[in-house]
């Protein structure tokens, strides 16, 4: 039996598109879209809701493509596109949560949050203390645009607590790999 795809909703999608909008030329956005399948580009040029389910490989592809027509290292530019999402997701209202809660508490959330965006994958927060935690991804295939893009995404977090000198770093790569992913994120 055929494997489920793995899917993301549409929320970090328009994350990822709104950021590309912001770094891209029109014609970089154009030539970007021009070196995908021309239905993924299709139904990406048209409007995605937050509600949509897409498949992940088509978010990461995009991130790839983009990057490749900016000039700018994979790693650096997906990172970025995480933090933006990031950014992004704790704006407005919910800015308020991530300035009252701990790093810890607030990992706590993000775990959750990645169960009511991804149809598949685990995040666990392991080995918390005042000045640190452990992330692992389980259960969830990955690619080097998609680590970059969550690397980015729990730093941004942890810098939205107010914490001072966040540090991240990504451990095991199921990209590499590795059985599941993790990072380890310390603080002042």
């Amino acid at each position: 039996m055929p494997e489920t795809p793995v899917t993301v909703k549409g929320s970090p999608i328009r994350s990822l598109l709104k950021f590309i909008e912001g770094e891209l030329t029109a014609a970089q956005r154009e030539e970007m879209f021009s070196r995908l399948p021309a239905e993924d580009a299709a139904r990406l040029r048209g409007h995605v809701l937050v509600s949509d389910s897409l498949p992940v490989a088509l978010l990461n592809r995009m991130t790839e493509e983009a990057a490749k027509v900016k000039q700018e290292p994979l790693q650096k530019f997906a990172r970025r596109a995480g933090r933006a999402a990031a950014s992004e997701a704790f704006s407005g209202v919910y800015r308020v949560f991530a300035l009252v809660l701990t790093p810890e508490k607030l990992l706590e959330k993000a775990s959750r949050i990645w169960g009511s965006l991804y149809n598949r994958g685990e995040m666990l927060v392991e080995s918390r203390s005042d000045k640190g935690a452990h992330i692992k991804l389980l259960n969830f295939p990955s690619e080097e645009a998609g680590c970059a893009r969550i690397t980015g995404w729990i730093e941004r977090m942890v810098e939205l607590t107010g914490v001072r000198n966040p540090r991240i770093t990504q451990t095991r790569c199921c990209a590499k790999g590795a059985p599941a992913c993790e990072w380890d994120i310390q603080w002042e």
